[in-house]
């Protein structure tokens, strides 16, 4: 295959245009973070797909569709380079244009246009994370009918049908390609070859919407939700040209796509059609590792047939050959030199690479292992995808994870379902890594890139990072120690907490996004929780944390919070779910919410949990100063100032949350009582609480940022006084002597008050 410079240039004449052959576009990075940490070692594009380089999917399926001419788009060295050392089928020329400073594909195809190298009408503009099967002429020569008849008829995509999203009794019904940040909807003209009048993929949105003027040109309009959208697209020059005039498009999805077809003033419309692949074509991108591994499942049960793992692509067979037996498992034979132990069971679908080791008695299910891996005995591997050179030691297990080249697991670690494991690391002897851990080796140099530009104009965001980085300071003493065991190497990746606009707009927080993307993730809990979500829709206004007067609209029962009398087994509340604890749980989604994270985003989390469980407000706020105060992490040996000075800066961010949240003194007096609760707790927490100044110093501190009001305290003050039980430990708590010199301080404080009015109505008469 012959190949032009990497830099050249195109010729823009007329009789060029005429002449010039099938050219294509290539993305050959999807510019997002969604392959970390994986992707600090190696580009996205470039990680193995069932053995495969991913890159090689798509350019392979170019040259099989007559592509004369490609241009692969690439902002990484390493992907120029592994293109221009390699060859593919038929006489396609390959040009790579590399560029640095594309952040986002927008300007990827803004760069494409600015060296005005496309010159055929039409091209193929694709993403390199797209395996498929698709027979692309017939959509190729649709759109050059359209093209002829409507010059504004400028681009096609391609789109598989895959089913709707919907339960069936207990059973979530969707197709796993389709990524769960995600839900498209699609508005169709059937009657004008299936013209896109809406394109909407936030998942989020209760509802979308279509210009009324829409409904007058066009008889018949299909909103569909059983799409998926391919990744691939065809293309007239003139969508570079919109590009070009639209310089702050960066996503040619949300941004180009949905706004060209929301345009109503004819003439000004830029038309865009859907071509609907047969049943038997498939086609789907690699947008994470959730759709990573449904992709790589459906090669291995041969839904993309010929692309499957005994049929490589091109260059491939000089290297590898994979022979299927049962139950679609795929053994490499060209090599070979693989040793399965008899006694090991081994299941599919998956695949076993050259050079492997197995040792006696493991378990290998619906695995991919990569070349030279060694397992040793007693090992479990289970939905699993270990690269090549991984090692794992004696009776190690590995649940629904990836592990990059070269990672030891050593023996009897346990590796939990929806981990990724960067290249290099360790997991030390015994180690067990908690669900949704993410490790690497590699430093992430773009996450010091951003400051303080990102956070907002007042100083609230410096307050938050101040205690961010204070509840920060015991995780990061021992990092190494406490995720990959003794021996082990490697460090946690926590995603940038920096503001996502995508992520925003579609209600979800960066830390439940990348836990959305790992493969094991369980779509059923997340499609059951926005459901719910959407029947409580009367609450969506809590996103601005304007509830003062919004939650009084919803103003619940007030209920006693009192850790000494909890609830039997045989009180049932109406609408809860038996056996759960309301605020253990309001207090594990508390603990989860990213420090540096809107709280707006936890009160809708809060809001969310209430009404499924029929909760309250008392419950919210009891439950969020549990949280804080188990945040502080209170020891042994703290002094009055240091625990006063902790507490003050952790409320700098929570206080906010506990005004609104308390409707009244029912929901301030619960603060109290789990602050009392910590108090008499016989951890150390309750030790140092309930000795000397302590409690009255954190009781009088909530009530001097008006957190908890005088009526609330007096409230729970007149509760114990009404309790018979002397002998508790909260009784005890509240005898103590700088607890009734503060609850005597009050009470004069409202007596004087309580004067005061009464000589100032006097002076009125």
């Amino acid at each position: 295959m012959s190949k032009k410079s990497s830099r050249g240039g195109g010729d823009g004449g007329d009789e060029t245009k005429r002449e010039q052959p099938l050219q294509a576009v290539l993305l050959a990075d999807s510019f997002l973070d969604t392959f970390r940490p994986i992707s600090l070692d190696r580009p996205k594009m470039l990680c193995p797909v069932n053995n495969v380089t991913m890159l090689d999917y798509s350019m392979d399926f170019l040259a099989g569709s007559g592509v004369e001419e490609l241009f692969v788009v690439c902002t990484d060295e390493r992907v120029e380079q592994y293109v221009e050392q390699h060859t593919w089928a038929g006489t396609m020329q390959v040009q790579v244009v590399k560029d640095g400073s594309l952040t986002n594909a927008g300007d990827a195809l803004r760069e494409i246009d600015k060296r005005n190298l496309v010159q055929s009408d039409p091209f193929i503009l694709m993403f390199g994370d797209v395996i498929t099967n698709v027979d692309i002429k017939s959509a190729l020569r649709a759109h050059e009918v359209r093209k002829k008849k409507d010059n504004s008829s400028i681009m096609t995509l391609l789109l598989k049908e895959v089913g709707t999203t919907e339960m069936d009794g207990s059973n979530l019904l969707r197709s796993n390609l389709r990524p769960i940040t995600k839900d498209l909807v699609v508005g169709l003209d059937p009657t004008q070859e299936n013209r896109i009048l809406l394109f909407d993929d936030h998942s989020s949105l209760k509802n979308v919407a279509l210009p009324c003027s829409y409904f007058g040109s066009h008889p018949q309009i299909d909103v569909r939700t059983d799409l998926l959208d391919c990744g691939i697209d065809i293309c007239s020059p003139e969508v570079l040209a919109r590009m070009a005039d639209e310089f702050d498009y960066r996503d040619i999805r949300r941004e180009f796509v949905a706004n060209s077809v929301a345009e109503e003033e004819e003439g000004l419309q830029n038309k865009i059609y859907a071509h609907i692949l047969r049943p038997t074509e498939y086609a789907a991108r690699i947008h994470d590792f959730y759709t990573y591994a449904a992709v790589s499942k459906d090669l291995l049960r041969r839904w993309c047939y010929p692309v499957v793992p005994d049929n490589l692509p091109s260059g491939y067979e000089k290297r590898y050959r994979y022979m299927l037996q049962r139950h679609y498992m795929y053994y490499e034979r060209r090599i070979g030199s693989s040793q399965i132990d008899r006694s090991s069971n081994v299941k599919g679908p998956g695949m076993i690479g050259s050079s492997c080791q197995i040792g006696e008695k493991c378990c290998i299910d619906s695995s991919v292992i990569g070349n030279k891996a060694r397992i040793e005995n007693g090992a479990t591997v289970i939905g699993s995808y270990l690269w090549d050179g991984v090692c794992v030691g004696k009776g190690a297990k590995i649940i629904q994870s990836i592990l990059a080249d070269d990672c030891v697991v050593s023996a009897n670690a346990v590796i939990n379902r929806g981990c990724i494991i960067g290249s290099g690391c360790v997991i030390g002897e015994g180690a067990v890594i908690p669900e949704f851990t993410r490790l690497t080796l590699a430093e992430d140099k773009e996450a010091d890139d951003f400051g303080d530009d990102w956070g907002d104009e007042d100083d609230s965001i410096d307050e938050s990072e101040v205690v961010a980085d204070k509840m920060a300071e015991t995780d990061s003493m021992e990092p190494t120690k406490h995720f990959v065991g003794t021996g082990g190497k490697g460090r946690v990746w926590n995603p940038v907490t920096y503001s996502d606009e995508d992520l925003e707009d579609d209600g979800i927080s960066v830390k439940t996004a990348r836990m959305m993307e790992c493969i094991g993730f369980d779509a059923k809990t997340k499609m059951c929780e926005r459901w719910r979500e959407e029947e409580d829709d009367n609450f969506s206004d809590v996103a601005g944390l304007d509830m003062e007067n919004d939650l009084s609209d919803y103003a619940d029962v007030p209920v006693m919070f009192d850790s000494a009398t909890p609830p039997s087994d045989e009180f049932v509340i109406v609408g809860r779910q038996k056996g759960v604890d309301v605020v253990k749980e309001l207090k594990l989604i508390c603990l989860e919410h990213e420090p540096e994270s809107a709280i707006e985003n936890l009160a809708i989390e809060l809001n969310s949990f209430k009404f499924s469980q029929n909760a309250t407000y008392s419950d919210c706020t009891a439950a969020a100063t549990l949280a804080i105060l188990e945040m502080m992490q209170i020891r042994k040996g703290v002094t009055d100032g240091k625990l006063v000075a902790d507490f003050k800066l952790y409320l700098e961010k929570w206080a906010p949350l506990l005004r609104k949240m308390s409707i009244g003194p029912s929901e301030e007096k619960a603060i109290v009582c789990a602050l009392e609760q910590c108090a008499t707790d016989e951890g150390e927490m309750g030790q140092v609480l309930s000795t000397g100044m302590s409690f009255r110093f954190l009781l009088q501190t909530l009530h001097d940022e008006e957190i908890v009001s005088e009526d609330a305290i007096l409230m729970w003050a007149a509760d114990h006084r009404e309790n018979e039980n002397k002998g508790s430990a909260a009784a005890g708590l509240f005898a103590a002597k700088p607890v009734q010199d503060f609850l005597q301080w009050l009470e004069e404080e409202e007596s004087e008050d309580g004067s005061d009015d009464d000589e100032d109505e006097s002076e009125e008469d």
